[in-house]
């Protein structure tokens, strides 16, 4: 996570989280007068800052190319997490054009995993893609951007990126992962590796769910 001047000066707008869990008797008060019952809390992931990292990005890429667009998230925390109310918080360098996606679904992440978010529908899963946020958003990443993971509102991990590459994705090269490390561009690299043997997709796969290789 960024805390340079620099990034300060460009901090985004950090969304309001959206996904609140509705009780039936709470639904009643809505159209009841005299009712005291509170609605229930908002949902949140239960990430604190650094918890998750982004690790791996893939972005529109130049034909041929069947597979997704997807951000690699890894559980650094050392306990299991779950994901549900997660946001995901996309925009251009001068904070135009924000876009909030998110994980709207009970999705444990296991101490020390990996996750992939992808612009895919949720019932369409492919490419090593395990959760789907195309219903929120149904265009491509951007090419420079911040991209921040938010719960209820507190950053957990940022990422100000350039140039995403149109081959391959662009990939942190450093293990373990590390929120501190990931604001540093030195540390990340193009990963262009084709893959082994046959393959019924075409496109530079990256290593979604898995661990990246080093920058050279």
């Amino acid at each position: 996570m960024s805390t340079s001047s620099e990034r300060a000066a460009r901090s985004p707008r950090v969304p309001q989280p959206v996904a609140v869990r509705w009780s039936g008797p709470v639904l009643g008060c809505l159209v009841i007068a005299g009712c005291s019952r509170e609605p229930e809390d908002l949902i949140c992931s239960d990430a604190g800052p650094g918890d998750l990292v982004i690790t791996e990005i893939r972005g529109p890429q130049t034909s041929p190319n069947s597979l997704p667009q997807w951000i690699e998230l890894a559980n650094v925390s050392g306990d299991d997490l779950e994901l549900e109310g997660l946001h995901v918080a996309l925009q251009r360098p001068d904070g135009s054009n924000p876009v909030d996606m998110i994980v709207r679904y009970k999705r444990p992440l296991p101490a020390d995993d990996y996750y992939v978010l992808g612009l895919v529908p949720d019932t369409r899963l492919e490419g090593g893609v395990d959760y789907g946020l195309a219903g929120d958003y149904d265009g491509d990443l951007y090419e420079d951007a911040l991209l921040d993971l938010v719960s209820c509102g507190e950053i957990i991990d940022r990422v100000d990126y350039d140039n995403l590459p149109k081959l391959g994705t662009w990939s942190l090269g450093v293990v373990p992962p590390d929120a501190e490390a990931n604001d540093d561009a030195a540390a990340w690299c193009v990963d262009a590796t084709p893959t082994d043997g046959p393959t019924t997709e075409l496109g530079i796969p990256g290593t979604p769910g898995e661990e990246n290789r080093p920058c050279d």
